[in-house]
């Protein structure tokens, strides 16, 4: 998360959102909240999501791109799940141009 945070700090403003979702049970929720609160960008509980169309979530963690047009551009699940500063530059940068 904090290669995730230095990503978003480099680049939101160019509109680059992020969103991580907790997989923590319900009782964990204190500690999910302390963590938080050391990044800026936003951080769901699984209960508060929807995970429908990026299929059954069965590694964790993972990274899932989706571009302006809410195309899924990288499904987390497949292949090697997390990415590093070096990978969200290959992936996420060049779809920060386009409209």
């Amino acid at each position: 998360m904090p290669a995730i945070q230095a990503y978003y700090d480099k680049y939101k403003s160019q509109g680059l959102e992020v969103l991580a979702i907790s997989m923590d049970d319900p009782h964990d929720v204190a500690d999910v909240r302390k963590i938080a609160q050391s990044y800026s960008f936003a951080i769901a509980l699984k209960t508060d999501s929807d995970f429908k169309g990026l299929g059954r979530i069965w590694r964790m963690p993972s990274t899932f791109v989706i571009d302006r047009n809410g195309i899924l551009r990288k499904n987390g699940q497949e292949g090697v799940p997390t990415v590093d500063l070096g990978s969200l530059e290959t992936l996420v940068t060049p779809l920060l141009s386009q409209p």
